[in-house]
């Protein structure tokens, strides 16, 4: 889920990885575009993400829209249904949200 979540590019220069195949050879310095897994800051900006997406699309998929905001912890939703048509329309709306 992280490496969809795109950095702002003024804030690629922080995301910074030094490479080298060789002892002799040249340094290599990659720009990481995305969220890094193990940041003190990925869980925030993964929930933060999910948040924006269900109060932007929220209209078209209100239970899942509910769902996204209440019941999620990082990428896993955790909520259910005691009735199983409400649980198959759940499904189907967070299918179409995410």
């Amino acid at each position: 889920m992280l490496i969809q979540i795109l950095i702002n590019p003024y804030h690629r220069d922080v995301q910074i990885i030094l490479w080298n195949d060789s002892v002799d050879g040249p340094v290599k310095k990659y720009k990481l575009n995305t969220v890094t897994y193990g940041t003190t800051y990925a869980p925030y900006l993964a929930t933060r993400k999910i948040q924006k997406l269900a109060r932007d699309e929220g209209e078209n998929y209100l239970l899942a829209a509910a769902v996204t905001i209440s019941d999620i912890n990082m990428d896993d939703i955790l909520t259910g249904s005691s009735d199983f048509q409400e649980f198959k329309l759940l499904k189907s709306e967070l299918i179409g949200l995410f």
